[in-house]
């Protein structure tokens, strides 16, 4: 009997070999873990470039927030250079000093006199020199019997510009009152003097003046002083001056020349609000007279 068992089983087609399902797991796991890696990569840099190629973030970006500003530098402090000539030594020989100036003109006090009842002439040239200029008020009072004869000078004197060269007053046996201080009259003439070039630094002159006590006081140029005659006891002379003496004040006064800068204008003229008091005469006095006897 023929054998149909193995020749059935010959006419059967040979199949396909199967693949196991092991295979394709582990090979589903490598992609998964090669895939992984590329995208997860480089920061992942490659996942966000996929998911914003679909049109989805998986990871938005972050906000970084802005570096700070830097700080100002702070500004250098400013450096200053000093001229060598400001810490060096001063040199004597060029060394100068403050000195005083006339703040009125010669025109300007021969009026502010007149204005304070002191009738001097006007501001003109001398007629002994063209070249100085001078303003004058002159009385003399007559001779009682028991009475010596008064008197009174007084004299400003500059130059064409107006500027004052020096001032001064001579009194003869001038009146006193029960004090012995001297007559009001006379003393204006002093406070005018005194007042109008304004230096406020000379305290004690005026009251000494006024007491006739002899007095002399220097300042920055300005000279002033009060003296009684030695012989002639009753006379009494009055200076006022400015003359630069030592040798720095007349630096200051070379350098400040007016042949160097323009001229200063005149101050205004101080006129007093009261009624000027004129210097007392006696009733019988003289009219003042214009003789040159007292003029030196």
């Amino acid at each position: 009997m023929p054998d149909n068992s193995s020749s059935a089983y010959a006419k059967q087609p040979v199949g396909k070999p199967r693949i196991p399902v092991v295979f394709w797991l582990l090979l589903t796991i490598s992609l998964s873990l090669v895939m992984g890696t590329v995208l997860l990569s480089n920061s992942m840099k490659h996942l966000k470039t996929v998911s914003h190629y679909f049109g989805f973030d998986l990871l938005p970006q972050e906000v970084r927030a802005p570096p700070p500003k830097a700080l100002p530098r702070p500004t250098p402090p400013a450096t200053f250079t000093l001229p060598l000539h400001v810490i060096e030594p001063p040199v004597v020989e060029s060394a100068s000093t403050f000195l005083r100036t006339w703040r009125i003109s010669g025109a300007a006090m021969c009026a502010a006199l007149r204005n304070a009842g002191i009738e001097t002439s006007d501001w003109a040239a001398a007629s002994f020199n063209a070249d100085t200029f001078e303003c004058f008020f002159e009385w003399s009072g007559k001779r009682e019997k028991d009475q010596l004869p008064s008197s009174i000078f007084v004299i400003v004197r500059g130059d064409a510009a107006g500027t004052i060269n020096n001032m001064r007053v001579k009194i003869i046996n001038p009146g006193t009152d029960e004090n012995g201080q001297l007559d009001p009259g006379i003393l204006r003439i002093f406070e005018i003097m005194l007042r109008q070039p304004q230096w406020l630094d000379f305290h004690e002159t005026l009251n000494a003046i006024k007491n006739l006590k002899d007095i002399k006081e220097d300042g920055f140029g300005a000279s002033i002083g009060f003296t009684r005659e030695v012989l002639n006891p009753g006379n009494y002379n009055f200076t006022l001056s400015l003359d630069a003496t030592s040798g720095s004040q007349k630096r200051t006064r070379n350098y400040f020349s007016g042949r160097r800068w323009l001229p200063l204008p005149d101050p205004a003229v101080e006129i007093d609000s009261a009624q000027p008091e004129s210097v007392s005469k006696p009733p019988d006095a003289e009219a003042p007279a214009e003789g040159q006897e007292h003029r030196h």
